[in-house]
């Protein structure tokens, strides 16, 4: 992310209206939000062009949350973008397998918009000052 530039955050889950709350919620925040349905899809998008942050949901067809984190983990391009996890599931080894396949973070659905915006912010700013 170049300074001054907006950051580009993607947002993979395959609920059209949470994409919609976190696509209103990001933008509010100055945040540019692509938007992806499913894990292969949201693959896709980060090979198109690489975004600062990625909110990722486990469970979604075709390709999910943890086959998409193993494929961008997969690559030495991707392996520095802050991935957090937002989910339904409140399965402990999902959160554990979740941080096995190298995610920055995890989230469980409900959550408060508030504390996700603060912690992409944290996840960036992470990103940006190389301790992660």
């Amino acid at each position: 992310m170049s300074e001054g530039a907006k950051p580009v955050i993607l947002v993979v889950e395959d609920d059209p209206d949470l994409r919609t709350i976190l696509r209103m919620q990001l933008t509010c925040h100055d945040f540019i939000v692509r938007e992806a349905v499913n894990g292969l899809e949201g693959f896709q998008s980060m090979q198109a062009g690489t975004p600062d942050c990625v909110i990722l949901d486990l469970m979604m067809p075709v390709l999910d949350g943890f086959g998409f984190l193993k494929r961008v983990r997969s690559l030495m391009t991707m392996v520095d973008v802050p991935i957090l996890i937002l989910t339904a599931s409140e399965d402990e080894r999902n959160k554990v397998r979740g941080y096995q396949y190298q995610a920055d973070s995890y989230m469980s659905k409900p959550y408060d918009l508030d504390a996700l915006t603060n912690e992409v912010r944290r996840l960036l700013a992470t990103r940006t000052h190389g301790l992660s």
